[in-house]
């Protein structure tokens, strides 16, 4: 409610529909008015919950996730707040500790001081405690998951619902890094960006129409000035929102502020391009797609009209999004194969029959911007660190299991792509003398890891079983084995199927625990249709690395996570392809 001033009685989302500019540029790409601001005062341990994230809550709520920050203003001698798990945990173990009423003995419990402050991805389970006063600056959204109330009951005496299948769902089951890196802001995300200002004495600021500016008194007094308009005077907890159309102001006084406002969005394009298709995306800040669009490949035609397929692909994407070239920073683009990423040269890609394809080159003809072009399963790996199961991570390998075995490898936040050619990691030897793979060599990863590897083993087993379960859900399948069969025979107490899974979770455990003693990463992805098994493949791979790393019993040991993001993967880490890279990555 707006306290004074000729608009004073009225509503700011009120105001802000009688005079949209007032909101800003920035702002007036959201559907709703983009922040809420709160004062949270918690005289009693808040509820535990958890939100989910836009894709998450789009489809099951039909509405945004959200995304916030908490910054405290004050906080009681011992006061905390808990902040993400304190250790690794699967759905399964999550679901027990929420219903038996233990979930925050495996919280991370934060002794808080004035000052601290708290940045909340969606999926991060949290509750501010007793005895704690935070900003909380947010996305517009009050779609929460409530996971623990301290048995506290509603109006009727009934004890208030919990969200327990839905939060396992959205859950980040890792530690969060505590800290964050923001460009010196104390948070920033495409819904708001926050700073600290201390003033002391008379400060000049100026909206230019991007942006409102919403300041909030944390401590002191102060007074505000715009031209043409009565002064205004602020102090402790009040909430000053300034129209991005009113330009030059000052602010005055000895005060301490909570300065938030909405900064214009760039954008990248990412395309992923696979062996039947041609997925484009233009991608924001947040690692979200925005718009989609798509083509056929059509492998065999000559590799110049795929590539103008891509750039079609990508130029609607971007018109999609109501965007120009200009409104993107890069274009980032996975491709399988062999690729020479400092030249922007396909080097080898088996599928597509390409060899030595000066892709760079070819693709700039079409779209101008800074490119940067990488093995289809690093995007994938890159793209699960930055928005998927590994968010929040610095350093992963990820195993995508398919008809074969790729794998890429995130060190430092960054690709670690080895030198020219890149690494496979599907391609190196698991069994010498073994298999042989399609590669030409004998008893590669890909040999034994892979889904034709499981289909080639649960086909064997069949054959020699011919009475088993195993077989005769095959025959069920009109004789067609897939992966998914072994699994669901296991699960029925088949001894043929139960042999065929642990001697393929045995293969891949021995591969993981390899990379494990190589990369040392903080966690494992696998993706693809295998991983669809969930829990019944990653529970018995976590204990085997466990058992089998080195050092395992001294040193940590990263959890083997199923990847999240699924065929966006490869999009979205196409697209993060192009950060810092606008030097290096303007190849051709």
């Amino acid at each position: 409610m707006i306290a004074s001033g000729p608009f004073a009685g009225q509503t700011l989302k009120d105001y802000l529909a009688a005079h949209p500019q007032a909101a800003g540029s920035a702002a007036s790409r959201f559907e709703h008015f983009p922040v809420l601001i709160k004062l949270i005062d918690a005289a009693k341990n808040l509820s535990v919950q958890v939100h989910p994230d836009n894709a998450f809550a789009r489809a099951h709520e039909a509405q945004d996730g959200k995304t916030e920050m908490w910054y405290v203003i004050d906080a009681a001698p011992g006061a905390y707040l808990y902040y993400g798990v304190a250790h690794p945990m699967n759905r399964r173990q999550l679901d027990e500790a929420i219903r038996t009423n233990t979930l925050c003995e495996h919280l991370r419990k934060v002794e808080v001081h004035r000052g601290d402050v708290f940045f909340l991805p969606p999926g991060t389970i949290h509750a501010i405690g007793a005895g704690v006063l935070v900003a909380e600056v947010q996305q517009t959204s009050n779609l929460t998951y409530r996971v623990y109330d301290y048995g506290r009951v509603d109006a009727d005496g009934h004890p208030r619902a919990l969200h327990i299948e839905k939060a396992c769902q959205v859950a980040t089951l890792h530690p969060i890094r505590p800290l964050h890196s923001f460009d010196g802001h104390l948070g920033k995300c495409k819904y708001f960006t926050v700073d600290l200002l201390s003033v002391d004495g008379r400060e000049l600021f100026c909206t230019d129409g991007t942006s409102f500016h919403s300041l909030l008194l944390l401590s002191g007094e102060a007074e505000v000035c715009a031209d043409g308009q009565d002064p205004v005077k602020l102090r402790a907890g009040d909430s000053l929102f300034v129209g991005a159309d009113t330009g030059a102001y000052t602010f005055s006084g000895r005060c301490e502020v909570l300065w938030t406002r909405v900064e214009p969005q760039r954008y990248r394009i990412g395309i992923d391009l696979g062996g039947t298709g041609i997925k484009a995306g233009v991608v924001d800040t947040d690692c979200e797609i925005i718009a989609r669009a798509k083509r056929e490949t059509r492998a065999g035609r000559p590799w110049q009209n795929i590539v103008q397929d891509m750039a079609g692909a990508a130029l609607e994407a971007v018109e999609k999004a109501g965007l120009t070239l200009g409104d993107c920073d890069g274009v980032g683009i996975g491709i399988p194969g062999t690729i020479d990423t400092e030249n922007g040269r396909v080097v080898f890609a088996n599928n597509l029959g390409w060899e030595n394809v000066p892709f760079a080159q070819e693709f700039h003809r079409y779209i101008p911007l800074p490119l940067r072009i990488s093995n289809d399963a690093n995007c994938a790996a890159l793209g699960e660190v930055r928005a998927g199961a590994a968010r929040g991570y610095d350093s992963a390998v990820l195993l995508t299991l398919g008809t074969g075995v790729g794998g890429g490898v995130v060190a430092d936040g960054k690709l670690f792509e080895g030198g020219p050619g890149g690494m496979e990691l599907g391609h190196t030897t698991l069994i010498a003398g073994g298999v042989p793979c399609t590669c030409g060599r004998q008893g590669c990863i890909e040999s034994y890891c892979s889904a034709t590897a499981l289909i080639r083993e649960a086909n064997a087993a069949a054959d020699a079983h011919p009475d088993s379960l195993l077989a005769a859900m095959r025959a069920e399948k009109g004789g067609e084995m897939d992966g998914i069969i072994p699994f669901a025979a296991m699960r029925r107490g088949d001894d043929a199927a139960r042999a065929v899974v642990e001697q393929y979770i045995h293969w891949l455990g021995e591969a993981v625990t390899n990379f494990v003693n190589i990369f040392r990463p903080e966690v494992v992805l696998l993706s693809g249709g295998i991983c669809g098994e969930g829990e019944a493949l990653t529970d018995p791979l976590n204990d085997y690395v466990r058992r089998n790393a080195y050092a395992g019993h001294l040193a940590p040991v990263p959890p083997v996570l199923r990847a999240k993001l699924g065929n966006d993967a490869g999009l979205i880490g196409a697209a993060c392809l192009v950060e810092g890279a606008a030097g290096a990555a303007d190849i051709g």
